[in-house]
């Protein structure tokens, strides 16, 4: 009995896993997949909820129909590339946010809509070819662009 006891405390409390603070942006592998492609890199940041939604700061700055619009084409020195971002079921789907925590968790704020926890965004070229791949010939091009796109996200809020 007590050793079924000991087994059964174990089993409840689990293994406790690692977590990762994502200090300003994270490339993760095997994510949303694109006919043509296995599963693309995506380029992750923790959202900030005390700011305007991702989805109307993408919708405002490209001028896309809607705040629904996920896949849009951008251009980057004369070349054409596309924005893949995820949305909140997608997020959880594609990606393991288990591994990581927040770092700028504030129980005070009011999550407005349903707001990731977390941003993800893919980048392909016009040659279906995925953009963050490590080695890839775009990956400088798809991370100075990323990044860039992040900070003017993050900076609505300052």
């Amino acid at each position: 009995m007590s050793v079924f006891l000991m087994f059964f405390i174990v089993l409840s409390c689990g293994i406790a896993r690692q977590k990762y603070v994502i200090e300003d942006y994270t490339i993760v592998p095997n994510a949303k997949e694109i006919i043509g492609n296995k599963g693309l890199h995506a380029f992750v940041f923790e959202n900030n909820k005390k700011i305007l939604p991702f989805q109307q700061f993408i919708a405002n700055k490209y001028k896309l129909n809607n705040y629904q619009e996920k896949e849009f084409w951008v251009t980057i020195d004369q070349d054409q590339y596309k924005l893949i971002v995820y949305d909140n079921d997608e997020v959880i789907k594609y990606i393991n946010t288990n591994d990581f925590t927040l770092a700028n968790q504030d129980p005070e704020v009011l999550n407005i809509g349903n707001q990731a926890d977390f941003i993800a965004i893919s980048m392909i070229n016009s040659r279906n070819e995925d953009c963050l791949e490590e080695g890839s010939l775009y990956e400088n091009i798809a991370v100075k662009y990323l990044k860039q796109l992040k900070e003017e996200f993050l900076s609505n809020g300052r």
